[in-house]
């Protein structure tokens, strides 16, 4: 079954098991963060992304990049726009 948007009607999508951070373009794994006071911030250290604001789910970003893989390492940083 689908969901409307508009006039299209989209299938519902598999949430990822990663994320991807708007700030670092790093992925980590959902559920993962660093807590800074009372944020819940992108687990790696430097980086000021918010799990909640900042966060989009990777297959999201490999929808504009299928090159990218499925599972994506580490500490690998992957531009939204190369």
């Amino acid at each position: 079954m689908g969901v409307f948007e508009g006039d299209q009607i989209s299938r519902e999508k598999k949430r990822s098991d990663y994320l991807w951070c708007l700030h670092c373009e790093r992925t980590y794994k959902r559920g993962k963060f660093r807590k800074v006071g009372d944020l819940q911030m992108c687990p790696y250290e430097g980086c000021d992304g918010d799990t909640v604001l900042d966060a989009i789910d990777w297959e999201n970003i490999r929808y504009h990049h299928p090159e990218y893989p499925q599972i994506p390492e580490e500490d690998k940083v992957y531009p939204e726009y190369a």
